[in-house]
């Protein structure tokens, strides 16, 4: 540790070792193995885990597609099918309906083990590998072998790097080179900030007990630092690897999308009005031989996906500087740039090339060079034990998702040469294209992000009466300057499952079975999370702590554009739980989360749960 930051390490315990502790469902405690020998020293930290999670809720029938609740639906009048419970859409429900009522979605052994390694002073490294499995994801026939690899069973190696602390003529630095997981700026919840040097692995966070830093995919890099003198330092990287942020793999329990994530590859046409094929590596045979009308039509509208476009592993690299100012209050002061590559994916497609619809084709791409820019501080509220961290970012040119049916309609906008005017054709925001065109599902947009953290630690004497109580309140919002209104161009946004133009119902000239022009992204939106955990040492004079929780959710207003938007107007989520360690060794946690609001636009409304998990470190 230099000296910079071993000064200013009081401070931060506060605001960020509370933080962070609370952004985790659950703290295994720390035991770890240590060796010596002569100039080496070393740890080896590892930590079984059982646990499983259960669906307690019903699904909703109006986040199901309609023909999954009725495969005859299409052969009904369009005010029936209107008015018949279900979505517009079978491309975002499988996940929904593989997991009843009272099913586990997730059982699983987990083993993780760090291992660390040190000679003299100023050498050292460290790695990080984790394997799990889970009983009830590893065999699912409903899940595609892809998604199985990924939620099933797997071994991963996470950190692996080395490093080299010096003096460079009276000022000291610092080196590493490796897989590792580098955390810029002051977020503990609100994602999309300054924090984006590493991706994320969602599917990582629902097995049940995980851990916040288990998410976060370490890459190849090369990090090093520079202190010019106790109160300024800077910092640089250079990506040596592209990955991508991995959301749900579809059909997963969480997963909302069946077509743009792993373990997917086809999308369906005809607004929910057509079931998925039961084998769509067989959809050829059953068009050319097959005389069953149902699976013909699955197949004639299942729109292949083609080969991911991955962005390059060169060009992503960044700068942070931080500037500590004892006569502003001791606030640290972080100043950030980083050219990168999008870790999230979005979609973009090719126009049919002849009159079968399921002649075009999609594809999920990950543009390349966005350039943020950031500034953070982190300081104390006076004498009131409040930490108060906080942190702006730019980004000049955010990949945004244009929504799936102004895509899907100008993909199909061939077809418009076959339909006589002023029939229902296929009419665009985006516009109309030729046979086999490339139709970009996405633009570039200024974006802003402004977030504040409060954290602050009750002591012995609280009105719970417990040894401490951590408490933690973040606010953030963001801003998507040139975002045009919806009139004009409509982004991405969940539920938005049909188009805003006329409708069939009423005489409109595009093929659309229902108006929604409700639900589309916003140039503002913010909200808001909240935490809080009481710790109770050595419960009734036994060996036992305990330590319940509770966290808050709350989408205030507006709704932030895909990919990943942090804000739905109205979502709210809840948990509450508790953890029971013993000796420092053995943990126990259980929790109950809910999700309630936003409607039919809050695709997982349905899907409360309960989770536990037991702990063995050593």
């Amino acid at each position: 540790m230099t000296y910079l930051n071993a000064k200013h390490a009081r401070r931060r315990t506060l605001g960020t070792a509370i933080s962070l502790a609370l952004a985790s469902a659950f703290v295994a405690p720390a035991h770890a193995i240590e060796f010596s020998s002569g100039d080496w020293n070393g740890t080896i930290d590892t930590t079984l885990s059982y646990g499983a999670s259960m669906r307690l809720q019903a699904r909703d029938p109006e986040l199901i597609g309609l023909a999954n609740i009725n495969p005859l639906v299409a052969a009904t009048p369009l005010t029936d099918q209107i008015n018949a419970p279900g979505r517009f859409s079978v491309n975002g429900d499988d996940g929904n309906l593989n997991y009843d009522d009272g099913d586990l979605f997730s059982n699983a052994f987990k083993m993780t083990s760090e291992f660390s390694l040190n000679y003299k002073e100023n050498w050292g490294a460290f790695a990080r590998a984790s394997y799990f499995y889970d009983w009830e994801n590893a065999d699912r026939s409903s899940l595609t072998e892809v998604a199985k690899e990924k939620v099933g069973t797997r071994l991963t190696l996470l950190d692996a790097f080395v490093f080299h602390s010096m003096d460079i003529s009276g000022h000291e630095a610092s080196i590493r080179l490796g897989r590792q997981a580098v955390s810029w700026g002051e977020s503990t919840f609100i994602q999309n900030g300054i924090n984006i040097v590493n991706p994320i692995d969602v599917s990582k966070l629902r097995v049940a007990g995980a851990e916040l830093k288990e998410a976060f995919l370490p890459v190849d890099m090369i990090q090093g630092s520079f202190a010019f003198n106790e109160n300024l330092s800077i910092e640089a990287l250079y990506l040596l690897e592209f990955e991508q942020t991995e959301p749900d793999p579809a059909g997963t329990y969480f997963s909302t999308n069946d077509f743009g994530t792993l373990g997917a590859d086809f999308v369906m046409l005809g607004f929910g009005r057509a079931d998925e094929p039961s084998n769509f590596a067989n959809c050829g045979n059953v068009l050319a031989y097959s005389s069953n009308q149902l699976e013909r039509a699955s197949c004639i509208q299942a729109i292949p996906r083609l080969q991911d476009d991955y962005a390059s592993d060169d060009g992503q690299y960044g700068l942070a500087l931080r500037y500590f100012s004892p006569a502003l209050n001791d606030t640290e002061f972080g100043f950030f740039f980083m050219n990168y590559h999008s870790r999230l994916p979005l979609l973009s497609g090719y126009a049919v090339t002849s009159t079968s619809p399921n002649s075009g084709r999609y594809i999920v791409e990950y543009p390349e060079d966005i350039h943020m820019y950031g500034m953070s501080f982190n300081t104390t509220l006076g004498d009131t034990g409040i930490a108060l961290q906080g942190e702006l970012s730019y980004r000049d040119n955010t990949p945004l998702q244009f929504d799936d049916v102004e895509l899907l309609f100008s993909a199909l906008s061939p077809l418009n040469q076959f339909i006589p005017a002023p029939g229902n054709r296929f009419i665009s925001q985006l516009g109309e294209y030729g046979p086999g065109d490339y139709v970009r599902g996405w633009e570039r947009h200024e974006v802003s992000q402004l977030q504040f953290t409060m954290t602050k630690a009750f002591g012995p004497g609280n009105w719970l009466g417990a040894q401490q109580i951590a408490t933690v309140a973040e606010f953030g919002g963001t801003e998507v300057w040139d975002l045009p209104s919806p009139d004009l161009l409509r982004y991405q946004g969940d539920g938005t499952d049909t188009g805003c133009g006329g409708d069939l119902l009423h005489g409109g000239a595009l093929v659309n079975p229902v108006s929604q022009c409700d639900g589309f992204p916003t140039r503002f939106s913010w909200g808001y999370r909240l935490a809080a955990r009481a710790d109770y040492n050595n419960v009734f004079g036994s060996p036992f702590n305990m330590s319940p929780r509770v966290a808050f959710n709350h989408d205030v207003n507006g709704i932030t554009p895909g990919p990943g938007g942090n804000f739905l107007e109205g979502r709210k989520s809840l948990t509450v739980g508790v953890e029971a360690t013993y000796l420092n060794q053995w943990a126990a946690d259980f929790s109950y989360t809910e999700f309630r609001g936003a409607g039919h636009l809050n695709l997982i409304h349905d899907r409360d749960f309960v989770s536990f998990t037991v702990k063995y470190s050593f």
